[in-house]
């Protein structure tokens, strides 16, 4: 805080412009007091020397006297800068080898200091300094970035170009169908051109480029031969975290590095939009979808405040890429509907906008959009028509579980009807005779990801009545309810297990893995109820092996991703409790009642010390 100094408590000596005035060495170097690291006072200093800035170490000399906030100081070293593409970058600056920060952050300013700095870079340091713990933990948070990059820095930490190119192509062949917020030839174009001329590019376009390619090499094995140019030294061994997805969470750190400095807080162009969108997605296929919340709100403001949600006389394929992206940002929404049942996305239903055309990229052109005549042959949109479907459906089921409705026994059928007659259409596309397209192999993965989304509001919408001692049980609820967690446990054991679907062993790393686990929970409370009440044709031994398949499954995965090493612990707990094959006498079936519904709530799943591991026979698997 600034203090008013009386007219007493001023110098008696006057000082003029001509008074002579005593200089004194500035304590710490200017890279640790912009970057408020604690200093050693050497030179080059321990925190430059760690972090390769000693090119930049250096030290002004500050006059005794007090200086105004437009006052600076005269550098005693420093070499001569050049500007590039708006940021200073020291010629003899080594390039970065690695993405870490350092330990030691927070070291305390003068007041003095923190007074009189403008706001805008005050600003600056607060939002690029990560906080210890992230750090320590390696978390993709969008806080947990390096200190400010010369652009050269930022364009050094991409793959090699032929991984760049390799990565793209394999985005776009495998993971873009997925979410096809992109239109893959502009994309093309724009990569030419930063390859081309790399200094000249948006960083916010530049953020989406390591977006890109953080997704697609989490979705890829470290022995792919086509990657060895990323690795300067072989991989480290198995035991520890893949060299994909450690390169890959490298990326996605220097995409948020991009948009920050970017500005993107306060600066929004449709390039941010986008690479916004990419993250979130990335964030919710790598490690948890509640680490993108707080950014998903962001978009949505970015998308209205660049008004996508509404076209603005632009050539067909601005207006179809900005249709794209508000389709896509309203899918990412469906994650937190589902898994995050007490949020009530209704009202983005009143948001009117035009969905994208059910076209392929090619049918995009600045002469317009090629409506192709239907031949129920599915198009690079069609995955994406079918989550914008799912998305209305699962805001309008989540609200209806979530107010006095959700005992309506006339809507739950309504509902049900309409989950039904969505796969019906998902099977007609994806499916030959009910089997899989051998001639396509990714046809049947959107099959198996659309399943997912299917089976999980099923989940949601007979929860309710899956229970006998519930005062409005339902057997076909019940029924319901085993089914669908048997079928996502299924699907998940195909992701992992099944050859033809090997491109797609990444969807486990996320909210696949979260349903899944959703579905052992529901299928251990539905076999909790009492052995009168559990069909004596069912096959115990079967769901038991599901189970145990899905722990180990959970487990190997779960060097790739947090959400599997907590699901695996979790599971684990679970496969503890059901160690006896009957429950014991007068076991609390109240809370057995009340297993299903509370673990309904992903905050609880993430966090197992919220979770009541106390409930004796709570989930023993009763036998008939």
């Amino acid at each position: 805080m600034v203090h008013n100094i009386s007219a007493q408590d001023r110098p008696s000596v006057e000082q003029t412009p001509g008074s002579h005035r005593r200089k004194r060495r500035a304590v710490n170097c200017e890279e640790c007091r912009r970057s408020k690291l604690r200093c050693d006072r050497q030179h080059p200093c321990g925190a430059c020397k760690r972090r390769r800035r000693e090119a930049s170490c250096s030290y002004k000399v500050l006059s005794s006297a007090p200086t105004s906030a437009k006052s600076h100081g005269t550098p005693v070293t420093a070499p001569a800068p050049t500007v590039l593409n708006g940021e200073v970058v020291s010629p003899s600056t080594p390039l970065r080898q690695n993405f870490a920060g350092t330990s030691d952050l927070y070291s305390e300013l003068p007041i003095s200091e923190t007074t009189q700095a403008p706001l805008g870079a005050h600003w600056e340091v607060v939002l690029e300094r990560p906080g210890p713990e992230y750090e320590a933990h390696d978390t993709l948070s969008p806080l947990s970035i390096t200190p400010r990059m010369p652009l050269q820095e930022i364009i050094d930490c991409l793959p090699p170009k032929s991984c760049c190119d390799y990565l793209i192509s394999h985005f776009f062949k495998h993971i873009s169908p997925l979410f096809p917020i992109l239109h893959g030839p502009t994309f093309q174009k724009q990569y030419v051109a930063f390859v081309q001329r790399p200094h000249t590019i948006d960083l916010a376009w530049l953020a989406l480029l390591f977006s890109v390619c953080s997704l697609a090499l989490n979705t890829m094995d470290e022995s792919d031969p086509r990657l060895h140019p990323c690795w300067p030294q072989p991989p480290q061994s198995p035991t520890q975290v893949p060299a994909t997805v450690s390169l890959s969470r490298r990326l996605l750190r220097t995409a948020m590095t991009c948009l920050l400095q970017d500005e993107f807080f306060i600066r929004h162009k449709f390039s941010t939009f986008e690479a916004l969108l990419m993250v979130i997605y990335n964030l919710s296929h790598n490690e948890s979808v509640d680490q993108g919340w707080g950014l998903l709100g962001m978009a949505l403001n970015i998308g209205i405040a660049l008004r996508c949600n509404v076209d603005q006389n632009l050539g067909p394929i601005e207006t179809e890429r900005r249709r794209r992206c508000w389709a896509g940002l309203l899918t990412l929404h469906t994650y937190q509907g589902m898994l995050f049942r007490d949020v009530d996305m209704s009202y983005l239903l009143n948001i009117k906008a035009i969905p994208p055309a059910d076209v392929n990229d090619a049918d995009v052109t600045e002469d317009g959009i090629l409506l192709r005549s239907c031949r129920g042959e599915p198009t690079h949109m069609s995955v994406m028509m079918a989550k914008l479907r799912l998305f209305r459906l699962s805001t309008q089921i989540c609200h209806h579980i979530s107010g006095p409705s959700r005992l309506d026994e006339r809507l739950l059928h309504e509902f049900d009807a309409a989950i039904a007659e969505e796969q019906k259409q998902w099977d007609s596309t994806y499916l030959i005779d009910g089997s899989p397209n051998l001639l396509d192999s990714n046809s049947y993965a959107y099959w198996c990801v659309l399943q997912t989304y299917a089976h999980h509001l099923y989940l949601l919408l007979h929860r309710p009545f899956h229970h006998s001692k519930a005062p409005c049980f339902l057997p076909t609820s019940r029924e319901r309810c085993i089914s669908s967690s048997v079928a996502l446990i299924s699907i998940h054991r195909q992701l992992y297990e099944a050859p033809l679907l090997r491109n797609y062993l990444w969807l486990l790393s996320g909210v696949t893995s979260l349903k899944a686990l959703h579905a052992a929970v529901a299928l251990y409370s539905c076999l909790q109820d009492t052995p009168a009440a559990v069909n004596p044709a069912y096959d115990l031994n079967i769901f038991r092996e599901d189970l145990e398949r899905l722990t180990v499954c959970m487990k190997n995965t779960s060097g790739r991703s947090n959400i599997c090493l907590r699901a695996y612990h979790i599971l684990r707990r679970l496969q503890v409790q059901a160690g006896t094959e009957n429950p014991p006498t007068g076991s609390p079936q109240t809370e057995l009642e009340g297993l299903f519904e509370n673990f309904t709530d992903i905050r609880e799943w993430m966090d197992s010390d919220l979770i009541n591991w106390t409930l004796d026979g709570a989930f023993n698997i009763s036998a008939t």
